[in-house]
């Protein structure tokens, strides 16, 4: 049981996390999902877990895997996402220069 309280705790903060990146409401979100105005924030406040089909339905309507969902290590998928992105778009003399940025960037914050 208390395995699935730490993974109801995780899709909850995996709900919140990936909707506040898009600036949406819960409110908002539900309605276009197509569900219950309260839906997302049940979901968020550890009332409600999503269904399978309701998952697969967030993370389309956010253009993310089920993978990057569940993967822990993307504290934030969408802006990761995005990052990649471009990072495909850059030769390797540009990537060695947004590398020592990172890295600059990073420095304190170990």
């Amino acid at each position: 049981m208390q395995d699935f309280e730490i993974f109801k705790k995780f899709i909850s903060h995996r709900f919140a996390v990936i909707r506040n990146a898009h600036n949406i409401s819960a409110r908002k979100l539900s309605i276009e999902m197509g569900q219950s105005t309260e839906y997302i924030n049940q979901i968020e406040n550890g009332r409600k877990m999503p269904s399978m089909e309701g998952l697969f339905n967030f993370c389309d309507y956010f253009k993310i895997t089920i993978g990057e969902f569940f993967d822990s290590t993307q504290i934030y998928p969408v802006q990761y996402k995005e990052i990649i992105e471009n990072l495909n778009k850059l030769d390797n003399e540009e990537l060695a220069h947004i590398s020592k940025n990172i890295e600059y960037i990073a420095r304190d914050k170990k």
